[in-house]
C-alpha cells in the first residue's frame, strides 16, 4: 500500500513517465473495475446532454465523446505529479495559502501589485479616473 501511495505522490514516480492514456485505453483496464468504481468515475464527467442516453458504465469512457477531455486531464495530472503538486507538503501549503487568501492576508499586497501593474494615481495617491478616450487624446500621459 505504501508503494502504491508513493506512485501517486512522488515527482519521480513511474506514473509520470508512462503514457497513461495508452494503458487505460485497454479494455482490461476498465473491465477490472467494480461497477461502483465505474459509476464513481462516470459521475465525475458532465451529465449527458438533453436527449442523450445516460452514461453506460459498461462502455469504456475513453471510447466516448469525453475521450479528449479525459486524456487532457490525465496529462495535467501527470504534469502536476512531476511538478510535485501531489505531495503532502505541497497540498498542505496550497491549503494554507488558500485559507490565507480567504482571510484577506494578501489583499494589501494584491492591491499594491495591481496598482503597480495597471493603476494610475495622482500626486496624493488617489486613483485617477481614466477613460480610453482620454488615454488616446493625451497619448497615455
Amino acid at each position: 500500500m505504501a508503494q502504491q501511495k508513493r506512485w501517486l505522490i512522488q515527482p519521480n514516480s513511474k506514473l509520470g513517465k508512462v503514457d497513461l492514456s495508452t494503458i487505460l485505453r485497454k479494455e482490461g483496464a476498465w473491465e477490472i473495475l467494480t461497477p461502483e468504481t465505474r459509476q464513481e468515475l462516470y459521475d465525475m464527467l458532465p451529465a449527458p446532454r438533453e436527449g442523450e442516453p445516460a452514461h453506460d458504465i459498461d462502455v469504456h469512457p475513453l471510447k466516448t465523446r469525453y475521450k479528449q477531455y479525459i486524456e487532457e486531464e490525465l496529462r495535467r495530472w501527470q504534469q502536476d505529479l512531476i511538478d510535485g503538486k501531489e505531495s503532502k507538503k505541497w497540498r498542505e501549503e496550497a491549503m494554507r495559502a488558500g485559507q490565507e487568501r480567504a482571510e484577506g492576508k494578501w489583499d494589501a499586497w494584491k492591491e499594491q501589485q495591481r496598482e503597480s501593474d495597471w493603476g494610475q494615481r495622482d500626486e496624493n495617491g488617489t486613483p485617477k479616473e481614466v477613460s480610453v478616450e482620454n488615454e488616446v487624446e493625451t497619448d497615455g500621459k
